[in-house]
């Protein structure tokens, strides 16, 4: 990481902290764990690229972890990675949309930052394989650190934004550097900006899915349990994800701590 970048995290983090997106205490969190993550994670299109009035930034965390592949769940991931672009893409609110996408296993990896539908990059073999711990909390941190700070961009330049996390994991935390409490933390702040959806879906039956989600401050509105962890399962978990997002894109799910992302 470079001092440039440093220092243009840290200027973005403080703009976000003077519009009320985030407190001083959150700024100095952010600042704090800096990284080539977050920096990649908060690239995007350039802003005079941009041709939408408003934009809506979707960014999706996607378990990679070895309990993936011990469950046969390895290629139902990449079909409904990829049938959740082709929803993106079907709508009407296409154009609005920018995707960015994260997987997480033992460490946390940037698959691409915020893109158009048509160039998002879509999981296979190559770049998909199940292998590793589940470091939740690391990866839910740092996105959520390169979503303020490529929203602020866009702010800054004038076009209003609205953002959506979503995290699929099939468990929870083990092996993270940062805490619950952070993520906790995080969350709030952006959740009272009302700029923000947060949302978590947990397949299996273990562990409590809603406690691990309320611990890191995702609202239990936001919060889906699929126990059936199977592959047709999993599948339907992204279209639901897809069809939740799309209804935020119209702004018909109500940001902040009374969201209902996953309402009908």
């Amino acid at each position: 990481m470079s001092h440039d970048d440093d220092a243009q995290l840290n200027a973005l983090f403080a703009s976000a902290a003077s519009a009320g997106i985030i407190s001083s205490a959150t700024q100095t969190l952010l600042s704090g764990h800096l990284g080539s993550v977050v920096i990649a994670g908060a690239a995007g299109k350039p802003l005079e690229d941009l041709e939408a009035a408003d934009v809506t930034l979707i960014t999706v965390l996607v378990d990679a972890s070895s309990s993936i592949a011990h469950r046969g769940l390895e290629q139902a991931v990449r079909d409904g990675q990829s049938a959740l672009l082709d929803a993106f893409a079907g709508s009407k609110e296409e154009d609005s949309i920018l995707v960015a996408l994260w997987t997480f296993a033992d460490s946390t990896r940037v698959v691409h930052a915020y893109v158009p539908v048509a160039d998002a990059t879509r999981l296979d073999k190559k770049n998909y394989r199940g292998q590793g711990s589940t470091v939740l909390y690391d990866v839910w941190c740092d996105a959520l650190a390169s979503n303020v700070a490529y929203a602020e961009q866009l702010r800054s330049g004038g076009t209003p934004v609205r953002s959506v996390v979503v995290v699929v994991t099939d468990g929870e935390d083990c092996g993270s550097r940062r805490t619950a409490h952070e993520c906790a933390r995080i969350s709030r702040d952006l959740l009272a900006s009302e700029q923000f959806i947060l949302a978590l879906v947990g397949v299996g039956s273990e562990p409590d899915f809603v406690q691990v989600g309320t611990a890191m401050g995702i609202p239990a509105g936001c919060i889906a349990v699929q126990r059936d962890a199977t592959p047709h399962a999993l599948r339907e978990v992204f279209q639901m994800v897809s069809r939740s997002a799309i209804r935020a894109s119209r702004g018909q799910v109500r940001p902040g701590v009374h969201a209902g992302f996953f309402g009908p």
